[in-house]
């Protein structure tokens, strides 16, 4: 009986880096780009266990270049004026 052969699967190229960084990008500041951090959990009997430290990121409206935009900023950059708040929009009575 002759070797039996395997069907050739096409070959799949994978994406490059570039596209896996913009989808699994982490919760950081859009100004100073704080991230979570990673260290231990310590018992009193010294068992460690992973844990995260997250920042405070808030959404703020901020003015960029004369408009207002949406960002995800962390509390230390909004307390020390990193970031212009926008001013709030007032409504207007139509008619």
């Amino acid at each position: 009986m002759p070797p039996r052969r395997l069907a050739a699967r096409p070959h799949v190229a994978s994406p490059p880096a570039a596209c896996y960084a913009a989808r699994l990008m982490a919760r950081a500041c859009e100004i100073c780009g704080k991230q979570r951090s990673v260290g231990h959990n310590v018992s009193h009997a010294n068992n460690k266990t992973k844990r995260l430290w997250r920042p405070n990121l808030q959404q703020v409206h901020v003015t960029v270049g004369g408009n207002g935009k949406r960002l995800l900023v962390c509390t230390r950059c909004v307390r020390s004026g990193r970031v212009l708040k926008a001013a709030p929009r007032r409504h207007t009575a139509t008619g």
